[in-house]
């Protein structure tokens, strides 16, 4: 495959010199807490509200699809703020919104109020601290890096289940659910207040994109470094690829969200304890992390279009796993093919868009997307619950999420990218090092 940029090599003390790798860093702690304190805890939370409160799943599951739906309206929106105010005023409001309805989710009385705040407050607060944000501070600040920074920053999502879907379940046996919600309250309001660190490129520090002399992200029409062209909004949507990218990332959110929410409950069904289920879920998370770290650069040195391939059908594998699971160990086997699917794709997916169609307009080309992706993710535990409050049973949306997942294969398959998001990036080390530009206050 033909070589399109040369980067220089990657040297340790640029983590000190290059503000990007800090900028990453406080990306991964944001949307670790947006995915990990909201997220990942609706297993252990409804495991102690639903036989407290004496609902149904169906209701709980009416308060997940409003927050699917919801999202499909939050991300453009979320685009949008960021595309025309920066990333940081928008997180700074996203985390301390965040905190404060998670907390005020602790006094919810009855289903309403349960879905005005835990399905509608929270899924606008969460959509301002979590994803596009995160994605868009990558975009912006690296081009041939993209992939391997993505990956770390996306590893806060696994990292935040690996922590407080555990956290979560002891908190909920030891407080009672209410407390626990408090309690998680307090929590992200601490970590949402490095936000305020937040630059929206690298020129507002006097640095270059990737720490690379003279190196931005070009004008509408233009070509960047590694030949994407900056393509507008309308551009991208007319894409049939754009479409199948958001589609597998639907799916993706369908398998997790329904997997999340239902797991601890259904795996209680066949004999497994919440601990052990709540275990695995949280295992699955920090096997995504770690596969983001060490896989991502994948997406760098090839293309994403090769990588989607791997993470579909690695999550493909651990749904049929988890078909015949009846115990820990089937279970942990499931977490580790899901788990490592799930942490390859998900920031594999930015890297594709912007791969494709540039970073010019990524924050608003990405919230369009999710429209999709929010409409699927919120479907998932929606349809889940129905069908097991008329049936009874857990396993007839199992077998739906594993055959969605095994349609997400043949759909990455299909959407080959533009000749030049095939090619590979590799890295040479020049004899100088980049120069600062000019800073901009």
């Amino acid at each position: 495959m033909p070589v399109v940029v040369e980067t220089p090599k990657f040297r340790f003390r640029d983590l000190v010199e290059f503000r990007g790798y800090q900028q990453g860093a406080i990306a991964f702690l944001q949307y670790g807490t947006a995915v990990g304190a909201v997220y990942f805890i609706v297993g252990p939370l409804l495991h102690g509200l639903l036989p407290d409160m004496h609902w149904g799943v169906g209701v709980a599951s009416a308060a997940l699809l409003i927050r699917g739906l919801l999202g499909a309206v939050v991300s453009p929106l979320t685009g949008w703020l960021v595309h025309r105010f920066g990333v940081r005023p928008v997180v700074m409001t996203g985390g301390v919104a965040t905190a404060g309805f998670t907390a005020l989710t602790g006094l919810v009385q009855n289903p309403i109020q349960f879905g005005l705040v835990f399905g509608v407050a929270l899924t606008i607060a969460d959509g301002f601290m979590g994803y596009i944000p995160s994605a868009t501070v990558v975009q912006k600040w690296f081009i041939s890096r993209r992939a391997v920074v993505m990956g770390f920053v996306n590893s806060g999502a696994g990292f935040g289940g690996l922590i407080f879907a555990p956290l979560m379940a002891v908190l909920v046996g030891d407080l009672g659910w209410r407390r626990a919600l408090f309690a998680l309250g307090a929590i992200i309001f601490v970590l949402a207040i490095p936000s305020v660190f937040l630059r929206d490129r690298p020129q507002d520090v006097g640095q270059w994109v990737d720490g690379v002399e003279g190196r931005t992200i070009p004008e509408h029409g233009d070509t960047d470094v590694i030949g994407t062209v900056q393509t507008k909004v309308g551009q991208m949507m007319r894409s049939p690829v754009y479409w199948m990218i958001f589609t597998i990332f639907g799916i993706e959110a369908w398998a997790l969200g329904t997997y999340a929410a239902y797991q601890v409950l259904y795996l209680e069904t066949v004999g497994v304890s919440a601990v052990v289920s709540s275990g695995a879920l949280g295992i699955a998370a920090g096997i995504a992390a770690v596969s983001g770290i060490l896989f991502s650069r994948l997406s760098d040195r090839f293309s994403p279009y090769y990588v989607l391939l791997l993470a579909t059908a690695s999550m493909t594998a651990g749904s049929v796993i988890f078909l015949g699971a009846r115990s820990g160990l089937p279970l942990y086997f499931y977490s580790v093919f899901f788990g490592a699917g799930y942490g390859l794709l998900v920031p594999t997916i930015p890297v594709a868009v912007s791969r494709y169609f540039g970073a010019l307009n990524f924050s608003k080309g990405f919230g369009f997307g999710q429209i999709l992706g929010g409409v699927l993710g919120g479907l998932g535990p929606f349809v889940t619950g129905q069908i097991v409050d008329a049936t009874g049973s857990y396993h007839i949306p199992v077998y739906l999420i594993t055959g969605l997942l095994a349609l997400s294969v043949v759909i990455a398959a299909l959407a080959r990218p533009p000749k030049h998001a095939l090619a590979s990036v590799v890295r040479a080390d020049p004899e100088h090092r980049p120069q600062a530009p000019s800073r901009v206050e």
